[in-house]
């Protein structure tokens, strides 16, 4: 994974195995790695939430998957989503729902704040999680671009 804009196609390399199934998570999606060998596998828009809404109705927290203070599983019986603390960043991530993308985020959103009262949320999306999470209080932050071999 890059961590500054300014890393270089060798310098990303050099510190990885580069055999096949070799990826690469370029945070800033600035490199060209397909010289390299490697495919886009998917790229996505870094997003971010500073909104704490109280938790939505239904939506509980799972317990009993992960003994870690710093990771947190929610769902309401038809959406659910794994949260977790970096830092002073609360992630946002492996949504999922059966029902309408805007609802599954709202509560989404909630529970992820409820675990991690008055920190930023975070995450990375695409396609129509993108856009449903722009309509409910995100803000698109730039691209990211994962590379696999």
């Amino acid at each position: 994974m890059t961590l500054t804009p300014d890393a270089t196609v060798p310098e990303v390399l050099e510190g990885i195995d580069t055999s096949p199934g070799c990826s690469v998570k370029d945070s800033f999606g600035c490199l060209d790695l397909s010289q390299a060998g490697f495919a886009v596998l998917f790229e996505a828009t870094w997003i971010a939430c500073t909104a704490q809404a109280p938790l939505e109705p239904g939506w509980s927290r799972d317990d009993d998957r992960f003994g870690d203070p710093s990771v947190a599983v929610w769902s309401d019986g038809v959406s659910g989503v794994t949260a977790n603390r970096d830092g002073d960043f609360a992630g946002l991530s492996n949504l999922y729902t059966r029902g309408a993308l805007d609802d599954a985020w709202r509560g989404a959103t909630s529970a992820v704040a409820a675990s991690f009262p008055g920190l930023p949320i975070t995450g990375y999306e695409r396609g129509d999680d993108l856009d449903a999470a722009l309509r409910n209080g995100y803000t698109a932050l730039g691209p990211l671009r994962v590379w696999l071999k």
